[in-house]
């Protein structure tokens, strides 16, 4: 019994005894700690519990095998042979893991300076990418886009990207509606019926800054070869409002043009025998 308790005691740098009660005070402080991490994480992200668990976590798991492995005599032996060769294994672990330490410092700087936050619309332009941010990690970001897709896009591209924060710029989003009317066509008429069948729709709201303007405005954006393009102004209360006041509106449209005799000019083809 004795030899046991010598090799276990062996087993520790300052013994089994003083080794416990080192462990056991490295908890307590631990504790400590964790609540203080707590007050500081929740008021620097408030809003990403995710987050939270995850720095929280990978701080007090390195703070633990600190002390672990100062106490334990082979893990000490390890971790000093594993600092002694630290030139090369740096070297090793740099080359392999450029990219992931550059994803890991573009998150701390995303989440530092907070270009988005989790519930905010945004477009990275040049990456195709446009959606509702519903995660960010040390990693990536995860954005859901209007078609209910998941992308994740990883740190590095988001920080170098220039991303438009559409969440942050108003709280009434302007949509723009582009139509084609032929030269024959009324075109008071034609804007009228889109001025209606705007101000009906549920999800269309009043954007106006000054009640002395056009409720919807419509104006003739451009005379083409072939037809006259109509362009409205149709304020939601957000993105994914627009997409489908749009949508609705266009549907609309071809049913009340064709009350109207307001032509949507295509393309024709006439075959001569």
């Amino acid at each position: 019994m004795e030899k046991i308790f010598e090799q276990i005691d062996n087993l520790f740098v300052n013994g089994v005894i003083n080794g416990i009660i080192s462990i056991v005070i490295a908890g307590i402080v631990l504790i400590a700690i964790n609540k203080l991490l707590n007050k500081f994480i929740k008021k620097k992200w408030p809003d990403n519990y995710v987050l939270q668990k995850r720095i929280k976590k990978i701080i007090l798991i390195t703070i633990f095998l600190a002390i672990i492995c100062g106490e334990v005599k082979f893990l000490k032996s390890f971790a000093t042979a594993l600092l002694a060769s630290g030139g090369i294994v740096a070297v090793v672990i740099g080359l392999a893991s450029q990219e992931a330490a550059g994803n890991l410092i573009n998150g701390a700087m995303i989440m530092a300076y907070k270009p988005y936050k989790i519930g905010d619309f945004i477009v990275v332009t040049g990456h195709n990418v446009r959606g509702t941010v519903i995660d960010i990690s040390l990693r990536h970001s995860v954005i859901e886009t209007l078609e209910k897709t998941q992308m994740i896009v990883p740190n590095d591209i988001m920080n170098k990207a220039i991303i438009e924060n559409i969440s942050q710029i108003e709280h009434v989003k302007a949509n723009y509606l582009y139509i084609d009317i032929s030269y024959e066509s009324d075109i008071d008429q034609a804007i009228k019926v889109i001025q209606d069948l705007v101000v009906k729709h549920p999800l269309f709201i009043d954007g106006r800054k000054d009640k002395k303007d056009s409720l919807v405005p419509v104006i003739v954006s451009d005379l083409k070869d072939s037809s006259i393009q109509l362009r409205a102004t149709i304020t939601s209360e957000d993105n994914v409002q627009g997409f489908q006041m749009l949508a609705d509106i266009r549907k609309d449209l071809v049913t009340e043009f064709k009350k109207e005799g307001i032509e949507i000019p295509y393309p024709h083809m006439h075959i001569v025998k």
